[in-house]
Parts: C-alpha cells; sequence; structure tokens
C-alpha cells in the first residue's frame, strides 16, 4: 500500500476518533451544567429556607454569625525599675491632674470589651441595630511598696438601640453603665472630661443639616477605678445625679464645635470610720459648661481646643463626687467639706500629626485654675507643656521621645516644677503617631523643684528626699 493511501487512512481514522471525543465531551458539559444548576438550586432552597422558630434562613443565620459578635480592647503592660534597681514609680507633680506617660507608667492595666449584636433581617440592610457592651478591667500596680494590691472592676454594661425612630435612623437609645464623654489627651492621659457612670439617654438627633444633640441621666459609678484605670487616689469618691446636654458636629469656618452643659446635684452624704475622721459633705446644686473646637489644619494634622468651667458638684467634670483637691484631712475629729464653694476654670490645647513622614507627633498645653473651697490653700493653679515626637525609620521602627513640663502652685501650699523626659525605641504597626501595638524600651529622668512638700510628692516611695530621679524598662501597648 502506498503512502497516499496510509495518509488518508489515518486521517479518517483521526477524524473519528476526534468527533467521538467532542460528542462525549459535549455531553459530559451537558451532565455537569444540569448537576450545577440542580446543586445551586438546592443551595438557593437551603439558604432561603425560614426556620419555623426564628423566621431566620440560614443564610442570615452565617451572617448573624459573622457579625454577631465584637471583641474590642486595650491594655498595657511592662516592667521597669528606678535608680537603685528596685520596681519603678511614676514622676507626677502635686496637685497636677495628670503625668507624662511614655515611660511613666508604674502598672498593668488591661481593658477587655464584648459587643453582642443582634441582627434582624432589617440590619443586614443597615437599617436596624440592637446590641449589648460588657468591659471588664484589670489593674496591678508595679511600684515597689509593702500595698501590691490588685483590682477588677466593671467598667462598661449597657444596651443600645439605633434606626428603631424611623424619622432620624441614626438616633440611638441606650441604658446601662458606659463610657460616655470618655475624652482624653494621649501623651498624659488627662481625661479632661469623662462622665462614665450608669443612666441612659438619647444621642445623635439631627438638627439642621449636620449638627446632633444628645441628652442623658448618668448617676455616677461605684467603680473602683478612675478614667486612667488606676484605684481612686483620694479620699472618697461618691454618686451623683447629673443631667448631661451635649450639641456637637457643629460646622464652623474654624472646624467643628462641640458644646455641653451639665446641672449636677449631690444629696449630701456623712462618711464614718472606727480609726479614722468623720467627713461630713454638704448638698450641692452644680453646674458645668464646656465646648471643643476640633480643627482639621490638614489632612494629616489636626488641632483640638477646649473651655470648660465647673462650679459646686459639677466642678470635676466627672460623673462621680470626689475629695477635694489639695486637701489634707486630718486622722481625726470631723472635716466639713462644702461642695458649693468650688470652682475650676479649664483650657486646653493638643494637636497631632498623625502620619509620619517621617515624622508624627502630638503636643499638648493645659492651663488650669482651681479653688477648692477651704478657707485656707484654696487657690490652685497647674500649667503643663508637652509633646512626644516620634521618628519612624520605616513601617515598623521608629524612636519616639516625650518631654513634659508641668507647674503647680497653691495658695500657701507646694509650689514647684516637675520636669521628665523619657527616650523609647520601638517596634510599632505602621508608620503613624497612634499605630498599635508597639513594643518599645525606654529611659527616664525627672527634675523637680527641692522646695518643701512638693519635693516629698512627686515620687515619694522611690525619691522622697531628692529632686531627680531615673527609671529604665520595657512595655508595650496595644487596642483594637
Amino acid at each position: 500500500m502506498n503512502k497516499k493511501v496510509w495518509c488518508g487512512l489515518f486521517v479518517i481514522a483521526f477524524v473519528g476518533v476526534a468527533s467521538a471525543e467532542t460528542a462525549e465531551v459535549k455531553k459530559l458539559r451537558e451532565e455537569f451544567s444540569a448537576y450545577k444548576k440542580s446543586s445551586e438550586a438546592r443551595i438557593h432552597h437551603l439558604e432561603t429556607r425560614r426556620d419555623k422558630e426564628s423566621g431566620e434562613t440560614i443564610n442570615e443565620r452565617w451572617l448573624r454569625a459573622l457579625y454577631g459578635f465584637e471583641f474590642h480592647g486595650y491594655f498595657r503592660a511592662g516592667y521597669g525599675v528606678n535608680g537603685d534597681g528596685d520596681a519603678m514609680e511614676a514622676f507626677k507633680a502635686p496637685n497636677a491632674g495628670a503625668k507624662y506617660r511614655l515611660g511613666n507608667e508604674a502598672e498593668t492595666y488591661i481593658e477587655a470589651t464584648f459587643q453582642q449584636n443582634f441582627l434582624s433581617r432589617k440590619l443586614l440592610k443597615d437599617e436596624v441595630d440592637f446590641f449589648t457592651r460588657l468591659t471588664f478591667a484589670y489593674v496591678t500596680p508595679t511600684t515597689d511598696n509593702n500595698s501590691f494590691e490588685t483590682t477588677t472592676s466593671l467598667r462598661e454594661a449597657y444596651a443600645g438601640a439605633r434606626g428603631v425612630l424611623t424619622s432620624d435612623p441614626n438616633v440611638m437609645f441606650w441604658a446601662g453603665n458606659r463610657f460616655y464623654e470618655h475624652l482624653s489627651i494621649h501623651i498624659n492621659d488627662f481625661f479632661f472630661r469623662d462622665m462614665s457612670g450608669f443612666g441612659g439617654g438619647v444621642e445623635d438627633f439631627l438638627v439642621g443639616d449636620s449638627a446632633k444633640l444628645a441628652f442623658a441621666w448618668i448617676g455616677g459609678s461605684i467603680d473602683d477605678l478612675s478614667s486612667t484605670g488606676v484605684a481612686y487616689a483620694n479620699d472618697y469618691h461618691l454618686n451623683k445625679n447629673t443631667l448631661d446636654f451635649r450639641l456637637y458636629d457643629v460646622k464652623t469656618a474654624l472646624g467643628k464645635w462641640a458644646l455641653h452643659g451639665d446641672v449636677v446635684y449631690f444629696g449630701g452624704d456623712t462618711l464614718t470610720s472606727t480609726t479614722g475622721p468623720t467627713i461630713d459633705i454638704k448638698d450641692s446644686l452644680g453646674w458645668a459648661l464646656g465646648g471643643v473646637l476640633t480643627s482639621a489644619l490638614t489632612t494629616n494634622v489636626e488641632n483640638r481646643l477646649t473651655i470648660q468651667y465647673g462650679k459646686g458638684a459639677a466642678d470635676n467634670f466627672l460623673a462621680v463626687m470626689t475629695a477635694p483637691q489639695g486637701v489634707v484631712i486630718p486622722s481625726t475629729g470631723t472635716f466639713v467639706v462644702d461642695p458649693d464653694k468650688v470652682s475650676r476654670f479649664r483650657l486646653t490645647d493638643d494637636i497631632v500629626i498623625k502620619v509620619g513622614d517621617p515624622l508624627s507627633l502630638q503636643a499638648v498645653a493645659v492651663l488650669e485654675h482651681y479653688d477648692n473651697g477651704m478657707s485656707s490653700g484654696s487657690a490652685i493653679d497647674w500649667i503643663s507643656l508637652g509633646a512626644r515626637p516620634v521618628y519612624h525609620f520605616n513601617t515598623y521602627f521608629s524612636l519616639a521621645f516625650e518631654g513634659g513640663l508641668d507647674y503647680t502652685n497653691q495658695e500657701e501650699g507646694p509650689e514647684g516644677f516637675l520636669t521628665k523626659f523619657t527616650l523609647a525605641p520601638q517596634v510599632q504597626l505602621g508608620n503613624t503617631f497612634f499605630g498599635r501595638p508597639v513594643i518599645r524600651m525606654f529611659a527616664t529622668y525627672a527634675v523637680w523643684s527641692g522646695s518643701n512638700n512638693f519635693e516629698q510628692g512627686v515620687a515619694p516611695i522611690s525619691y522622697g528626699a531628692d529632686n531627680q530621679g531615673f527609671s529604665f524598662g520595657v512595655q508595650m501597648e496595644a487596642w483594637w
């Protein structure tokens, strides 16, 4: 048989096989397509089938599980020593409302928040939102003393609901115990306004095009921790009633204003002790006014200016009644406190450069005049200036420096300054000022006035007889 015949037979055979395979493949594709359609129909049926009791579909159940639970938190922990190798003690000026915190926090503080969102089918379309929120806190000091006590507390336990007011779906109703107007300056951990406590209210009522209105009744708190998360250092903290009004997101040429007003009533109390004095606290009706102006100077720079005045039971801009500042309560007898004589005026300003290119920064200034209402030594002035520039070498490595000056002057009492410097190489998540988590080493030096009553009050355990001190250590900080 010649070559032409062989080639012809080969071509005929190949075409036949190819035709047979093409038919088989086509058949398989048709069967697969039919199976796919059948499977998709079954899946759709399962997803849309509703539970007899809840009325939910399986798909909505999965979304509930995915979006229903949230976990948030904050904590800082580390260890440091003073110049003698003992556990470090924080440097803080007597009668100052805060301290500069980088390399100057001698405690571990943990805050864990659990939120359960009760998602309805409407919520999947962002229409309704019911949720409950719990926040627990734990703090343990590391200062070298004989009272190494830890404290566990309930910081939040409240419920909220949005979307139920159809005319203004962003309005939220809430009740319970919550962080409310929990406003602070980061580098000195200064809570210039903190109305956290038990109560209830309504917020985010739309006024005009963008302004919002909020109202709350707050009954104080039995929490043993202050705004900064450490145990109260004063002699007492008591419940009081606050009616809080806020108007915020008010747009002006200078930025956004948030205005607040408070009417506060304290019914008086008498604290007795078998080993100490009797403290008689008179009833008081107080009030407070204030404003916060937030200005975006650029996309990367923001400034915040605050002005506040409080009188009587409202003087401290907190939801709890605290002992008057700069007062030494005697160890015996009866000590009378009249809150109506107490007043406070405060100005603060802080500026933040958010993203390091390569420098990020926060700087702060505080001016406060306080009158504790006593017959002598009543007037106390506090001035604070500080800054924390951070140089970012790249996305993860940075070098932070913090310098802070606090000056306090009490009439017939301690007067002086405290200056604190800290250098801290850091590993942090992102080249931003607030990039967290952060892991740092630190070295801190502080120097202060050697005058009587001031020298003894800055770091009384570690450096009570000196007017300068050192501390070294490591620390981590995170929030999410």
